[in-house]
């Protein structure tokens, strides 16, 4: 399954990218997010690996982040695997003008298990839960 959600976020580059970099920002960002837990490399090198624990209808959730590219402020590229799947994601930043920037969110998974079933039917899911954290993300920029 693939996918391409963008949003436009009103601010410079430089600062979006800032916010995106920062270890802690998701937080603020990933509704559901506890706790993030380095595991190996550099955190925000390509190579790293995290854990990211989230809470989602009281049931708690790890999935393991691999960041597999890194080109800022242009693009970063995650690998995501979880108890559904395989999940990659690549995060393009273009800028509109000095003080505008469109965020777009590359999408594909590969699921496992009863999700190669029901994905598909869930990709609408899927794509709310992508646009939910990247106007998340929006108004941690626009508003701290």
């Amino acid at each position: 399954m693939r996918y391409t959600v963008s949003n436009i976020i009103d601010r410079p580059l430089d600062e979006v990218i800032e916010k995106f970099k920062e270890p802690e920002g998701a937080k603020h960002w990933m509704e559901g997010l506890k706790e993030i837990e380095p595991i190996s490399g550099t955190p925000g090198e390509v190579g790293a690996k995290t854990n990211f624990h989230f809470l989602y209808k009281n049931k708690e959730m790890v999935i393991e982040e691999t960041i597999l590219e890194q080109d800022f402020p242009r693009q970063i590229k995650f690998a995501y695997h979880s108890s559904m799947g395989y999940n990659e994601v690549e995060m393009i930043f273009e800028p509109l003008s000095e003080n505008s920037v469109k965020q777009i969110n590359n999408s594909y998974f590969q699921h496992k298990g009863i999700m190669k079933v029901l994905g598909f039917l869930f990709k609408g899911f899927f794509k709310k839960q992508s646009m939910t954290y990247m106007n998340g993300f929006k108004r941690y920029v626009e508003e701290g």
